[in-house]
Parts: C-alpha cells; structure tokens; sequence
C-alpha cells in the first residue's frame, strides 16, 4: 500500500532525508477541510510527502513549490485563485518553507522519535506536534487480530501483548496472569484488553488505570464489566481509577463480529482521541 504519510512525524523524517523538500504547513482551516490545522507536507521535484486537501489544490500547492514560492497561499473563500474551489467550503491557509532548517526538522524528528510532543518552529512560523497515538492491545483471538491490522492499516502505532506467542511476529508475551510487562503508557495510548478468559485482566488494568493512558477498555458484556469492577476494589484500586476503565467497549454496541467490533472499538477510540486532544 502507497505510503500516504497522515502523520506529521512522517513527513519531517522525510524532509530530514531530502534537506532540498519544501515543507508546507497548513496553517490556519475554515469549514469542512480534510486537513487539520498543523498537517504538514513536503515537495521535491520528484516526490510528494503527504497532502493538503487532495486534487487541484494540492496540484497547485507542488506547482508552487516546485517553482521556489516562499510563503503564504490560501485557497477558497478570499483567495486569489478564484480558479480553485473547495467544493465543501470554507478556507486554507498554508505556509511554504523551501530547504527547511535541518536542525529544526531534526530536533522535532528526535522528540517524536522519544513520543514528545514538538514544536517547529521556522522563522516566524510554528507548529506544534503530537505524537502518534498508540495502541496497547492485550488479548488473543480474533478481535485482538483484526483490531491490530485495522489500528496498523490507520496509521496508529500498535503495541501487542497476549499469552500467544505466535499469534503475531511483533507480539510481546504475557507469560503469568499476576505479572505484567513493564508500561511504555503515555498520554497518547490507548489500552485495550481482548480476553474471553478474564484472568488475565486484573493486573494489566490495575496497571493501566494508575498510568497516563487516554482511554482504558475491556471486552466483555455488562455483567462482566460489573464482575471487573469488583476485583478491581479488591485489589483496592479506587472509584476515579475505575471509572476511567471502559466496557462494554465500542461506538456500536453489540457488534458479534470480530473485524465489525474492531471497527467499533477503533472508532470509540478516535472519538475519545478528539475529545481529550491528543490527535
């Protein structure tokens, strides 16, 4: 699959590879945009390292920078370039910067490498980043497969931990129910349990709900949700540690199949991402 470069941290390790790139920055957004405000892409003469809005304003965007423009375009309402709509409305402003500073490009390279939030900045233009979000999927079985090849497919970062080792090459191994691999949890995680035996859940989320992960969810069926909050007092984790543990998990409830309760999951997931400001 062609590489679409979605994150920020991609485009800039492409620009710490090709120091001749013109680094376009979206800068401000109105309306109904694809982009966000902070997306990034960079153009050389033979390559494109992501995207703005797709179609004619991207076309003109590489069109401009293959050229050497420095500085502001902005395309829609107030443009100049009358010839290039949005067909949803509203506004893009983005901001060329030819042959970026190295060390700026690679400083943020090096923070997100870390999982760090960056700020670039580039002559009077900056831009904050956050690092990719990442999936801590423990669990085995069919939801634990799909949701790991959807989450991998959207350009998350996944983490995988199961009792089976062979269930995936990048598996980490869960070996005893009472123990659990040291967290790399940061505020950027997501931690998801896909057990059908729930023995393995009371130390990953006594561990989990004591860590800076954004979302914590397990599967299980309301009645089990109820069975695990009762261990969890147990084990004397408090109410605010336990409200912050999901379940029944999904944005669709009740989903009996394991890719459409991937989907669920991985939506409920976004949709909390947003809401708490980490994409």
């Amino acid at each position: 699959m062609k590489q679409t470069y979605d994150h920020p941290h991609d485009v800039l390790r492409f620009c710490a590879s090709h120091p001749n790139a013109t680094l376009v920055i979206v800068r401000d957004v109105t309306g109904g945009t694809l982009r966000a405000r902070g997306a990034l892409m960079a153009v050389t003469e033979t390559h494109v390292a992501g995207y703005v809005s797709n179609g004619c304003v991207d076309a003109d965007i590489i069109a401009r920078a293959r050229s050497g423009h420095f500085g502001s375009l902005v395309y829609g309402n107030g443009s100049p370039y009358r010839d290039i709509t949005l067909p949803c409305g509203g506004t893009i402003c983005v901001f060329l910067v030819p042959h970026p500073n190295s060390h700026a490009v690679e400083r943020a390279v090096s923070d997100l490498d870390k999982r760090l939030a960056s700020s670039l900045k580039l002559g009077s233009v900056s831009v904050d980043i956050k690092p990719r979000m990442c999936l801590r999927i423990a669990g085995r079985g069919a939801a634990f497969l799909a949701l790991a090849d959807m989450a991998a497919t959207a350009g998350f970062e996944v983490r995988l931990q199961s009792p089976d080792p062979n269930i995936s090459s990048h598996v980490k191994h869960l070996t005893d129910p009472l123990e659990v691999l040291a967290s790399e949890d940061d505020r950027w995680t997501a931690v998801i349990l896909l057990f059908h035996d729930h023995d393995w859940e009371p130390s990953i989320l006594s561990q989990a709900i004591k860590g800076p992960a954004f979302y914590i969810g397990a599967m299980g069926s309301v009645k089990t949700h109820a069975v695990r909050v009762e261990n969890l007092l147990e084990m004397g984790a408090d109410s605010d540690q336990i409200r912050r543990v999901r379940g029944p998990i999904g944005l669709v409830p009740a989903q009996r199949d394991a890719r459409s309760l991937a989907v669920s999951i991985l939506a409920e997931i976004i949709q909390v991402a947003q809401a708490e400001g980490v994409m």
